[in-house]
């Protein structure tokens, strides 16, 4: 691909390194609704889903929007009680973010986490300044793997899609960029590099990374 002219991330496993610590809050949350989950079948099938889209897969029935509320904060506090003495950003982040913003590229975040889950690692780091737009499930209608997440992004971002570079690290984020037309960046915090079959890049973080040779 054309060298980019913005840069687009996922949140969990890329812009913080906390797949572990979700999973584990995922892990609590349902065996306190009688049901227990094997963690690579997390990681593999619903990593980076929406939680109403986890909420369907795990306990097989669809759910009212006041239950999704409910569950969602349910969780939510479960993972940011076992998170919030441990966040910090990814390694070399905040280092590759300013050296991509000094050449001009575009910087967005897009997620699957409703907008309280971002703003607490976001704002809870001082890093939504570095960012020139951000998406949530909240600003779509259908989560990952569908491409609408990083393609509304673009939008935002004024950037049409095969000018843009996603950095994920689930296999659904993966395939939603792929979907979207975009080239892909794979961290590997939650699954081996073998795993990304259309990544430009597989790395484990961003300290070695220099955004001016991003092809």
């Amino acid at each position: 691909m054309a060298p980019p002219r913005a840069l687009l991330f996922d949140l969990d496993g890329v812009v913080v390194d906390n797949m572990a610590v979700h999973a584990e809050a995922w892990r609590l949350f349902l065996r306190g609704h009688g049901l227990r989950i094997g963690m690579k079948e997390f990681h593999e099938k619903t990593a980076g889903m929406p939680t109403r889209d986890v909420l369907v897969y795990y306990l097989k029935r669809r759910f009212t929007k006041a239950e999704v509320e409910r569950l969602t904060a349910e969780k939510e506090a479960v993972y940011q009680r076992l998170y919030r003495p441990l966040m910090r950003p990814a390694r070399g982040l905040r280092r590759f973010l300013s050296a991509a913003r000094k050449i001009g590229l575009r910087l967005g975040v897009g997620t699957g986490s409703r907008a309280e889950s971002a703003a607490f690692v976001l704002d809870g780091l001082r890093l939504r300044s570095c960012f020139d737009a951000v998406v949530t499930v909240d600003d779509i209608r259908r989560g990952k793997p569908h491409p609408e997440t990083f393609l509304t992004l673009a939008r935002r971002l004024g950037v049409p899609p095969r000018s843009c570079l996603v950095f994920e690290d689930s296999l659904l984020g993966a395939e939603a960029a792929r979907r979207a037309g975009m080239g892909l960046v794979a961290l590997t915090t939650s699954h081996p590099p073998r795993s990304f079959l259309h990544a430009l890049h597989a790395v484990p973080h961003f300290a070695s990374m220099d955004p001016a040779k991003l092809v």
